[in-house]
């Protein structure tokens, strides 16, 4: 009887470590640049449009992301990109205006864009292929941890001695997450491709703009919680607030890689469906909830949701396309969770100032949930019409 291969290496662990420091420097301070741009200067719309340029900066970059991740070692990548984000977030403690903190915002996307899509593939190096999608789950709760830790800690040092220290802080992490993928032994594994000159294919998936375009719609409610979870609480006189995503990760760490083996047993199906539900309860339950209870019930179902759709939505691309544009297809549905990230806080701001807060949540996740749905039966009658 063949041997099951396990997917807890030492090797593995290495990278999740990896994943881990490099994510929880982003949450430390992700979640805080809007409040620390309203400190310089304060408009509401002005701070929600700089949140979301570090994924603007990563949209603009995530296409060559890709093509980057196919053409070089993946370690080296990693490594370049990890020296520049401390570099960009030792930064941040001389951003003292609005200018400067737009540049640092801008040139955070840039290297955090490189190293999520090569991140993403590296990790793959060390899981099983049969294992695939359970194995991804389980790199997700890296990033799950991150949001965790990340934000409490953010939030505890800007408490302790301001945002310097906290950008320190995360500077720190970058450099601990340097130190990880520098300690693996890994040789590199590019594949050897043909001279020829450079298509649309090396840098974008079109045969997958379906699931690109769901990941953007699911990471606009995301971007909208992770930028006005905090306004929202002190709007609404809900302490404690910032335990949403200590429960988020705590539901991603039990639902992540049941999903993840239930992707690889029946389908993207299977775990598409439910999650883009359970995102729209999420979301409309932020709308409307004015308590700390209803809010921690929706961290659970975006837990579900966003945590564990788009994830997926990227395995289910990894998977499908050939090795040889493993980063191209990282990139294609980390480029619709740019898009999201980068113009939710943007349209959110907007919205905020008319509408409020409810109204915005709710009709949103339901517009968010037709586009979804409209979107995965596409998908299905393009496998149907392959079979």
């Amino acid at each position: 009887m063949e041997k099951k291969q396990s997917i807890w290496t030492k090797h593995f662990l290495m990278v999740f470590a990896m994943s881990l420091f490099s994510s929880t420097a982003a949450y430390m301070t992700y979640p805080l640049i809007t409040k620390y741009a309203m400190t310089i200067k304060e408009d509401i719309a002005l701070a929600s449009t700089i949140s979301g340029l570090m994924s603007l900066s990563g949209l603009i970059v995530c296409p060559f992301a890709g093509m980057i991740t196919d053409s070089f070692n993946h370690k080296r990548i990693i490594q370049f990109s990890t020296v520049f984000y401390v570099i960009i977030l030792l930064g941040h403690i001389l951003a003292t205006n609005i200018p400067l903190l737009i540049i640092m915002r801008l040139l955070v996307g840039f290297s955090f864009s490189v190293n999520g899509v090569t991140g993403t593939v590296f990790s793959t190096h060390f899981i099983p292929i049969e294992k695939m999608a359970e194995g991804m789950g389980y790199a997700a709760l890296a990033n799950i941890l991150a949001q965790a830790i990340g934000p409490g800690l953010g939030l505890y040092l800007v408490e302790l001695s301001g945002y310097h220290l906290t950008f320190a802080g995360a500077a720190l992490c970058a450099f601990m997450a340097l130190v990880m993928v520098t300690l693996l032994p890994y040789e590199g594994n590019q594949i050897k491709k043909e001279k020829r000159k450079l298509s649309f294919k090396d840098i974008y998936a079109f045969e997958y703009t379906d699931y690109s375009l769901i990941a953007a719609l699911l990471s606009i409610g995301n971007a909208w919680v992770s930028t006005f979870l905090q306004l929202i609480g002190e709007e609404r006189n809900i302490a404690n607030i910032g335990l949403f995503f200590t429960v988020y990760s705590v539901a991603m760490v039990f639902f992540r890689p049941m999903m993840g083996t239930l992707h690889d047993k029946k389908g993207i199906y299977y775990v598409m469906i439910p999650a883009i539900i359970c995102a729209t309860l999420g979301t409309i339950l932020i709308g409307v909830g004015k308590t700390l209870m209803i809010m921690l019930v929706a961290s659970v179902f975006k837990a579900i949701g966003q945590g564990t759709g788009t994830p997926s939505l990227q395995t289910e691309v990894i998977k499908k396309m050939d090795p040889s544009r493993s980063g191209v297809a990282a990139s294609t549905v980390l480029i619709g969770m740019h898009i999201g990230n980068a113009f939710g806080p943007m349209l959110g701001g907007q919205l905020v100032e008319r509408i409020g807060y409810k109204d915005m949540f709710v009709y949103f996740s339901i517009v968010c949930a037709i586009l979804c749905f409209v979107l995965m039966y596409y998908r299905y009658l393009l496998d149907k019409r392959k079979q």
